[in-house]
C-alpha cells in the first residue's frame, strides 16, 4: 500500500482534524468525507446511551461530617457553595441560550470516539453498528461477519431469478419452485404454496432475510411492472407461505440474526397474500417470528435436520412430483426419481461458508478483517479426514452432500475467485455420475424407499460479483468443465456457484449478464 504524502494530512485537517483521523484508513479526502458524514448522521440520529442513575441519598455519603464543618471548609478554600452553583448554572446558559450545551458536547464526544475507532482501523460497519442489504439495515457487531456488497448483489440477482413472480397466472410457472405440500402444493390448510429456504452459515442471517422480505414484499413494492396490478384475487389464492431456516455454529451470530429479524420486520404491517387479509402489527410480527427461525448447529451433523420438520409438513413426508403434473419427473427418468421416503425437502438452498484458505488469510486480506472480523467465519477451521478437497473445500462437499439428502431445487453457493468456482461445479458434476445399487432385501421387495440418489443438477452457472452486469471483452462467459460448458453471469471476479435441479427459470432476467442468449425465453 503506498503512503500517503503529507500535504494530504495538511489538506484533510484545514477542512476538519477529524478528516486527518479518518484519512489513514479511508485513502482519499472525498472518502474520509463520506465516512464522517456517514458518522454524524449516525450520531444525530441514534439517541445516546442512558446516564447512570445516581445514587440514592440515603446511600449517598455527607461530603463532610455535619453542616458546620463543611461550612468552614468552603470559606477556607474561598468558594461559596450557593455562588458556585450559580456560576456553574450561568455558565452552561450563557453556552447556549437554552442550555444545551452540554448536549453538544455530548454530541461532539461521541463523534470523536467513533472517529477515532474508525481511524484504528475498525470496520465502518463495526463502528456504526448496521450495514444495508438490500431493503434491509443489517445490525453487525464484533465476532459476526459483515455482509458484503457482492453478497447482496448475488442475493438480489437469486430473487429475481428463482423466485416465483408474483405475476404469473399460473402456480410458480416462471420459477423452478412450484412449493410443496398436500395436494400439488398445497399446504395442509389448503392456503397456498409453501416455500422452504435453507441458509446454512448465515451470520448476520441477511442472506435468508433477503430473500424473504422479496419473496414477502407486496406486489406493487417488487420490480415486476404494471401487470403485478392485474388479477389481484388470482394471486393471492397461489401466492407462496414462505418458511426460512436459518443455522450457524457460532451462538454470536445466531444471537445477532434474531435482533436482525426482530429490527427488520418489527411491527411490521403487510398484505397476507396467502390469505387475501391484512393483519395486525402483532399477529405480523409473531407470524414473522414462526416463518423464519434462525438455530445455532454444526451442519457437519445431521442432528439440525430434525428442525426442518413443522407442522405443515408432518402429513405430507413425501416429495409432491406424484401429485404434479407438471413435476420435471417424469415415467422415463424413474432412475433420477428421488426417495420417497425422503422427508425433508426444502426449495432453496443457500450458504456462505468459510471459503478462505490459511495463506490467503493472511495474504490477501485486509488488515481490518484480519484484524476486527472473525477468522473462523472466514478460513475452514474443521480438519478433512480422508483427502478428497482442498481445506479451503471442505464446506461445499458437506453442501453437496447436505443437497444429495435434502434435495433443493435450487442451491447458491458463494466462493471466494473463480479457480474455487470451477472446483465446486467438478465437484457438483462428479456427485451428479454416482450411482448407487439397491441393497438385496431391497430388490427383493420391489421397493424403491431405501435407495439413495445424488442430485442431478440439470443447470450449472458460475456469477461474477455483479451478475446482473454485462461482462467485460476481456472476459470469458463460458468455461468448460468435466467436458461440460458451464455459463458464467455477470462481471468482476468468480462469487457464486449456481445449481438448479430442472430448467433455467423462464423470465426477464433470464440472460441477465450475459453478453449473448444462453436461454430460449
Amino acid at each position: 500500500m503506498p503512503r500517503l504524502a503529507p500535504s494530504l494530512f495538511r489538506r484533510a485537517a484545514r477542512i476538519s482534524p477529524r478528516l486527518a483521523t479518518l484519512l489513514p484508513v479511508c485513502r482519499t479526502v472525498a472518502s474520509a468525507q463520506a465516512e464522517l458524514r456517514w458518522i454524524r448522521e449516525h450520531v444525530r440520529k441514534t439517541p445516546p446511551a442512558p446516564a447512570p442513575a445516581p445514587p440514592s441519598k440515603q446511600h449517598a455519603p455527607p461530603p463532610f461530617g455535619n453542616r458546620a464543618r463543611a461550612r468552614t471548609r468552603a470559606r477556607r478554600a474561598g468558594i461559596a457553595r450557593v455562588g458556585a452553583y450559580r456560576s456553574s448554572a450561568q455558565t452552561n446558559l450563557s453556552r447556549s441560550g437554552s442550555g444545551s450545551g452540554s448536549g453538544s458536547r455530548a454530541t461532539e464526544d461521541r463523534i470523536a470516539h467513533l472517529v477515532a475507532r474508525r481511524g484504528a482501523g475498525e470496520p465502518l460497519q463495526y463502528v456504526l453498528g448496521t450495514q444495508p442489504f438490500g431493503d434491509l439495515e443489517i445490525l453487525c457487531e464484533k465476532g459476526v461477519l459483515i455482509p458484503r456488497p457482492e453478497t447482496e448483489a448475488w442475493a438480489s440477482m437469486l430473487a429475481d431469478l428463482a423466485l416465483p413472480s408474483p405475476s404469473s397466472s399460473s402456480s410458480c410457472s416462471s420459477s423452478p419452485l412450484r412449493g410443496r405440500g398436500r395436494v400439488r402444493g398445497q399446504t395442509r390448510e389448503g392456503k397456498g404454496l409453501q416455500l422452504r429456504i435453507l441458509d446454512l452459515c448465515s451470520g448476520t442471517g441477511c442472506i435468508g432475510l433477503s430473500l424473504y422480505a422479496r419473496g414477502t414484499a407486496p406486489p406493487t413494492s417488487r420490480r415486476w411492472g404494471a401487470t403485478d396490478e392485474r388479477e389481484p384475487g388470482m394471486r393471492r389464492a397461489q401466492s407462496p407461505v414462505w418458511r426460512v431456516f436459518g443455522f450457524d455454529v457460532e451462538p454470536r451470530a445466531v444471537r445477532l440474526a434474531r435482533k436482525n429479524l426482530r429490527h427488520n420486520f418489527r411491527g411490521l404491517q403487510r398484505s397476507h397474500a396467502a390469505h387475501g387479509r391484512v393483519v395486525k402489527e402483532e399477529e405480523g410480527e409473531e407470524e414473522v417470528k414462526t416463518r423464519v427461525t434462525f438455530e445455532q448447529a454444526d451442519i457437519f451433523t445431521d442432528t439440525w435436520m430434525t428442525s426442518l420438520d413443522d407442522d405443515n409438513d408432518s402429513d405430507n413426508d413425501d416429495d409432491d412430483d406424484d401429485d404434479n403434473p407438471s413435476s420435471q419427473y417424469t415415467g422415463r427418468d424413474e432412475e433420477k426419481r428421488p426417495s420417497r421416503r425422503r422427508r425433508r425437502r426444502i426449495d432453496i438452498l443457500v450458504s456462505n461458508p468459510p471459503y478462505i484458505s490459511q495463506r490467503g488469510f493472511a495474504t490477501d486480506t485486509a488488515r481490518s478483517v484480519r484484524n476486527h472480523e472473525p477468522r473462523r467465519a472466514l478460513v475452514p477451521s474443521r480438519p478433512l479426514s480422508p483427502a478428497t478437497c482442498a481445506p479451503e473445500d471442505i464446506f461445499y462437499a458437506r453442501l453437496l452432500e447436505i443437497a444429495d439428502t435434502l434435495r433443493p431445487r435450487v442451491a447458491a453457493f458463494e466462493v471466494g475467485d473463480m479457480a474455487q468456482a470451477m472446483r465446486v461445479v467438478e465437484m457438483a458434476i462428479a456427485r451428479c455420475h454416482r450411482r448407487h445399487r439397491r441393497r438385496p432385501e431391497e430388490n427383493e421387495q420391489g421397493d424403491r424407499d431405501g435407495l439413495l440418489v445424488s442430485a442431478r443438477w440439470d443447470v450449472l452457472e458460475i456469477w461474477r460479483d455483479w451478475p446482473d452486469c454485462l461482462p467485460s471483452e476481456a472476459e470469458e462467459d463460458v468455461v468448460v468443465i468435466c467436458g461440460r460448458r458451464v455459463p458464467v453471469r455477470g462481471n468482476g471476479h468468480g462469487r457464486l456457484v449456481f445449481l438448479s435441479e430442472g430448467p433455467i427459470p423462464r423470465n426477464r432476467f433470464t440472460n441477465r449478464g450475459f453478453r449473448r442468449t444462453f436461454y430460449v425465453e
